[in-house]
This record gives structure tokens, C-alpha cells and sequence, in this order.
């Protein structure tokens, strides 16, 4: 089965029980690199330098992240959100909720889609 490959598990490709879920922190790590240098299109010979310095900032911010003593700040809204996935997340692998209804509380508590509680086509037989 492909979900259970054995060079790529889930926990490689799943976001599931996870709060980071974009790749937010390197767009930004770019943006911040290419004003640094003044353009985009910068030749070898001045990408060099430049990641040079960035790489001698690096560090202790791993340092600090291996010792779990760095964390993300997350804005109020989105600690919100999270906190109601965690709790769907939890009621889910208690078994306390269904597949169906998993995804649909992700949905719309991610505001991707309109509230679904109830449609007659896909809900899941319950035993």
C-alpha cells in the first residue's frame, strides 16, 4: 500500500497532530535573504558572501530548537485554531468521533470549506 511506503511514512508527508503546516518560515527566510542582497538575481560570487553570513547566524537558533528551549510565537487566531484541532485530533483517536466528522471539524475549523454537520450522502454508517 503506498500510504505505508518504505521511503516516505506518514509522519514524513502528514500534517496530522501538527501545528506548523505551511512552509511560511522559509518564504520568509527568502524574502528576508533577497532584501538583504537588494535583488533576486544575484550571481554566484555575491550568493556566496551572503549565505556565508546567514550561515554563521544559524547556530545557535539550532542549538537553541535542539534543546527545545525555542518555540514559535503564534498569533492569537491561530492559537485558537489550533487548540480546536488538537481537541478534534484528541476526540478522533479516542474514538469518540468519526473519520467523517474528523474531516468535516477540520474543514471548517480551518475555514476551508462551509459547515458540513450533516449530509445524508457521505455520512458514515454507525454502528
Amino acid at each position: 500500500m503506498w500510504v505505508r511506503g518504505s521511503m516516505w511514512t506518514p509522519a514524513n508527508w502528514s500534517v496530522y497532530c501538527q501545528t506548523v503546516k505551511t512552509n511560511n518560515d522559509v518564504e520568509g527566510w527568502h524574502r528576508r535573504i533577497n532584501t538583504q542582497a537588494g535583488r533576486a538575481d544575484l550571481g554566484f560570487y555575491l550568493l556566496v558572501p551572503l549565505l556565508r553570513r546567514e550561515a554563521d547566524k544559524v547556530d545557535m537558533p539550532i542549538r537553541l530548537v535542539s534543546e527545545h528551549a525555542l518555540t514559535r510565537v503564534h498569533r492569537k487566531k491561530y492559537q485558537e485554531v489550533h487548540g480546536n484541532l488538537f481537541l478534534i485530533w484528541e476526540q478522533y483517536e479516542d474514538h469518540k468521533t468519526t473519520t467523517t466528522q474528523l474531516l468535516r471539524a477540520c474543514s471548517r475549523i480551518a475555514g476551508l470549506g462551509p459547515d458540513t454537520s450533516h449530509d445524508q450522502v457521505h455520512d458514515e454508517n454507525e454502528v
